[in-house]
């Protein structure tokens, strides 16, 4: 009886570890589909996240992309000059909207005015019908300063050689002489004056001189210059007075006609060329001004006053010599000027125009329109300037 009961305990005993095992390893089964499910499933929110910044990521890339082709362009000023028109009754010309006209107060045979932006004076248009009193050599105006030291001649610097060159080497001097006299700041400070090339002769014999130098405030600044001078003849005098005998020098002055200057700082005048020229070209004395002028002046008034299309006529002089100048200087010194200022420039392969633009811009940019220029550019106007766009 003992036995049987030992045996059935037996039994239920290995039923119930099988029936824990089975449900061991149910539950284990379940555990671990749960978890991979649960793995699974945390993959796909990891896979969809990733995919969800892989997504982020492009659209930052073609934002980026997108930021750097639309370019931030400002307009140069020269593409939108309009003009205004003076006219005094004496004389008329154009000159750019927003600038100031003044008028020196002189007589008809020294008539002088200029147009000029008043924010940078620099940017320039001057013109003067005639100088007179400066000797042709250094020693005759010594002569003057020993025994006239309080005449004109005396104080007025000689022009040696007598050319558009000597004149404006004597310039400064002279137009601060001039600025006194009249009393009115008129006549613009122009320093080291250098030659950059000859671009030939105007109507009236003066030499059309393209040169640089520094204005009143020290900036580097570049124009077009011209001056006739002009040999009236000879008057001797003994340059001891108390020796009739002894050496002799001519002391005879000399006069200076049609002295003009266009002007703009040195990395802006090949923008403002043609737009000053046109300020030359638009001249025009009226009949009122040539029946006041002295009939003396001949030469002036036959060949300038005379003739109202001379100016323009120079004009075209002006703007021939300037597209015939040489390459070189204007390559030279742009590449320079940007390197000093930190421009590179760039040109739109769609329309041809070229910018100036920040230094960094074609690191920056990545599209194709704009490209680097090549050398034969720089001689060319910029239509304006690629800003850095944040």
């Amino acid at each position: 009886m003992k036995k049987k009961v030992l045996i059935v305990s037996i039994v239920i005993i290995l039923i119930a570890v099988i029936a824990g095992a089975c449900a061991g390893y149910y539950f284990a089964s379940n555990a671990d589909e749960d978890d991979e499910v649960k793995t699974k499933s945390s993959r796909k929110n990891k896979d969809d996240d990733d995919d969800k910044d892989t997504d982020k990521d492009t659209s930052k890339k073609s934002s980026k992309v997108k930021k750097t082709e639309e370019v931030k362009i400002v307009p140069s000023e020269t593409k939108s000059i309009k003009y205004e028109t003076f006219d005094n009754g004496l004389v008329s010309f154009e000159y750019p909207k927003g600038w100031k006209v003044e008028v020196a107060p002189t007589d008809y045979i020294h008539y002088a005015f200029k147009a000029y932006d008043p924010s940078n004076p620099t940017y320039m248009f001057l013109f003067n019908l005639k100088q007179e009193g400066a000797l042709k050599t250094e020693r005759a105006r010594q002569v003057y300063e020993s025994y006239y030291p309080d005449a004109p001649f005396s104080k007025i610097a000689a022009i040696d050689p007598q050319t558009t060159e000597g004149y404006y080497k004597a310039y400064p001097h002279n137009a601060q002489y001039a600025n006194e006299s009249i009393n009115v700041n008129f006549f613009p400070e122009v320093n080291g004056f250098e030659i950059i090339e000859n671009l030939g002769k105007d109507l009236v014999g003066g030499d059309i001189l393209r040169a640089k130098f520094t204005d009143s405030k020290g900036k580097a600044a570049q124009g077009i210059f011209t001056a006739a001078v002009k040999d009236i003849g000879s008057y001797y005098i003994s340059e001891d007075i108390f020796d009739p005998f002894g050496a002799q020098v001519d002391v005879a002055p000399l006069n200076t006609y049609n002295i003009m200057i266009m002007s703009a700082p040195e990395d802006d005048f090949i923008n403002w060329q043609e737009i000053l020229d046109h300020c030359l070209a638009s001249i025009e004395f009226t009949q009122t001004f040539v029946n006041g002028f002295n009939s003396e002046e001949t030469i002036l008034t036959q060949t300038i006053i005379a003739n109202q299309k001379v100016y323009d006529q120079i004009s075209d002089m002006i703007m021939d010599s300037w597209e015939k100048r040489s390459n070189s200087y204007d390559i030279i010194s742009q590449k320079q000027s940007d390197a000093t200022l930190g421009y590179e420039r760039v040109y739109d392969t769609d329309t041809g125009e070229i910018y100036k633009a920040y230094n960094g811009f074609t690191d920056d940019y990545t599209g194709d329109r704009y490209q680097p220029i090549t050398d034969s550019m720089y001689t060319e106007a910029t239509s304006g300037y690629i800003e850095k766009a944040y």
